[in-house]
């Protein structure tokens, strides 16, 4: 992979906890003209990926959007997720996964999770949070006193530095190639992906969205000519295959977090997509070894 992660902190599975919110991970990487952080599967946190040099291409659930030194790119929770370097100018960058506990800020990030669907939205710039991170990674390497009530008031600021960039009218407004059908499913199928391990049922999208789920499924299936269970269950199958490959989550731990019942119903769920086991899928497409640098950002 030639990636060489300048600094790396990860806690995935269990987030170090601040006032404001949850730390998932922070780092900063340096590519080489060969790197590619293939495609991923990011648990319930959001992402900044902050370009500090270079040029690349960010893919999100299969859109891409290019960036470039002063890009700042925001992902959302249960997003598949790919960074490609240029390889004539390749990237540096930093990142920093977190998500909130804190009612009000979780309000502000649902709120940009339903606005701001489509991934090319989600690209801005802002020195000040560029900066912020940028100490928040040399606080963590220097390991002074304080340590933890500077980064509290440095991830503070980035909380509500990143709620402004996305509260200006004119960043919601979709394009003008977009009909407003499909702008509405766009969002029904955000709402999905976002809400993969808490969703019990289609019939649920109706509370949401105030419409009957007879309507939601006819609109649906005209705007984008697949079904609304189609769509869920493709998700899931896509979900269930990267959480599989990338072995952070036992079998039964996947299970739990797509809503089955048991192992069994999980299993036979994938049989049914992908022909063969979790496990006989793993020993089959399991990827190479890496050279030990760690997870993926």
């Amino acid at each position: 992979m030639n990636t060489n992660y300048h600094f790396k902190l990860d806690y995935l599975l269990n987030p170090l906890e601040f006032p404001m919110l949850l730390l998932y991970q922070i780092g900063r990487l340096y590519s080489t003209e060969s790197t590619l952080i293939d495609t991923h599967f990011h648990l319930d946190w959001f992402e900044l990926t902050i370009v500090t040099d270079g040029a690349g291409t960010i893919t999100t659930n299969g859109v891409a959007c290019a960036v470039k030194r002063g890009d700042i790119h925001l992902s959302f929770p249960y997003e598949s997720h790919k960074i490609e370097t240029d390889p004539r100018r390749p990237l540096k960058f930093d990142f920093f996964a977190f998500n909130s506990r804190q009612p009000t800020i979780s309000a502000e990030l649902r709120r940009i999770v339903e606005q701001y669907g489509s991934p090319g939205m989600r690209l801005f710039q802002d020195s000040r949070i560029r900066s912020l991170i940028g100490n928040a990674i040399a606080e963590f390497g220097a390991g002074l006193e304080g340590k933890e009530e500077v980064l509290d008031a440095i991830f503070r600021l980035v909380t509500v530095y990143l709620i402004r960039n996305f509260q200006t009218p004119e960043r919601g407004k979709e394009s003008d190639t977009v009909t407003e059908p499909e702008a509405f499913c766009y969002r029904i199928m955000n709402y999905i992906d976002s809400h993969i391990d808490s969703l019990k049922n289609l019939e649920e999208l109706a509370n949401v969205t105030g419409y009957s789920y007879g309507y939601l499924s006819t609109l649906f299936k005209k705007t984008t000519a697949h079904t609304l269970t189609q769509y869920y269950q493709g998700r899931k199958a896509e979900i269930a295959r990267m959480l599989v490959l990338e072995q952070r989550l036992k079998i039964s731990e996947i299970a739990e977090l797509l809503n089955y019942t048991s192992v069994y119903a999980f299993s036979k769920a994938f049989r049914s997509w992908f022909g063969c086991s979790p496990r006989n899928y793993l020993h089959c497409n399991a990827p190479p070894a890496d050279d030990g640098e760690g997870a993926q950002p």
